[in-house]
């Protein structure tokens, strides 16, 4: 009898010990930034701020490796009130798929996210011209070197109201590539194979693990770990 709770006992510590969840890993924007919150509870949070009063918040319930749901909401008085302004549960949303490794917006109306699933040959971008209620996905052009390679993205980072640059990194390493912009991302061109190069006045260098963007006597760095984050 002993012998037989000694062995229930055991088998219940396992068991406890296995429904731990792993902590998943919190997001940065290129912009001011809240806390995220405890990995515990399989959510994370993207907050970014135009100003000390506007500022947009997504919530990331984690739902697997290539997918995870996604709340909006925006604030008009710096974080004090938050309105939710879309649910990627909700009918009708157009809220992107895949696991989201970036939020910025470059006004109160325009702004982009990037996100990532097993897809080849597809750059995960998406805007939003109205303030982040609904979403389309923007075109880009993959080289025919990479249109069978899953390509993971990043945040654009926006210069000016029309030039902006967009790192993403394929899945072979062998290959590196970036895109861009000179009319607010209506259309981007692609860099392939340039570590090193400037176009539009935009100048970068890339490694395996950090992009560095230089324009207008500023610095911006990327660190390329898990969800990126551009720092001035």
């Amino acid at each position: 009898m002993k012998y037989l709770v000694s062995i229930l006992l055991i088998a219940a510590v396992i068991a406890s010990g296995c429904s731990n969840s792993t902590p998943i890993p919190h997001p940065t924007s290129n912009q001011e930034t809240s806390p995220s919150p405890d990995p515990s509870d399989n959510r994370r949070e993207d907050t970014v701020f135009l100003n000390k009063n506007i500022g947009w918040k997504a919530v990331y319930p984690f739902q697997g490796m290539s997918r995870e749901d996604m709340e909006l909401y925006t604030t008009s008085d710096g974080g004090e009130t938050w309105k939710e302004i879309g649910d990627s549960l909700q009918a009708g949303s157009t809220l992107p798929s895949g696991v989201k490794s970036g939020l910025t917006f470059v006004n109160e109306k325009e702004g982009w996210i990037t996100t990532n699933a097993p897809w080849q040959g597809k750059v995960g971008l998406y805007k939003t011209m109205d303030g982040g209620v609904t979403w389309s996905e923007q075109t880009v052009t993959v080289p025919d070197e990479l249109v069978n390679s899953q390509i993971y993205a990043y945040p654009p980072l926006f210069l000016t109201k029309d030039q902006g640059i967009l790192i993403t990194r394929p899945a072979e390493n062998e290959h590196t590539l970036l895109y861009i912009t000179i009319d607010g991302g209506q259309h981007w061109k692609s860099f392939l194979d340039d570590q090193e190069d400037q176009y539009a006045g935009i100048a970068w260098t890339l490694s395996e693990s950090m992009a560095t963007v230089k324009y207008a006597e500023k610095t911006w760095t990327l660190s390329m770990q898990n969800y990126g984050k551009w720092s001035l």
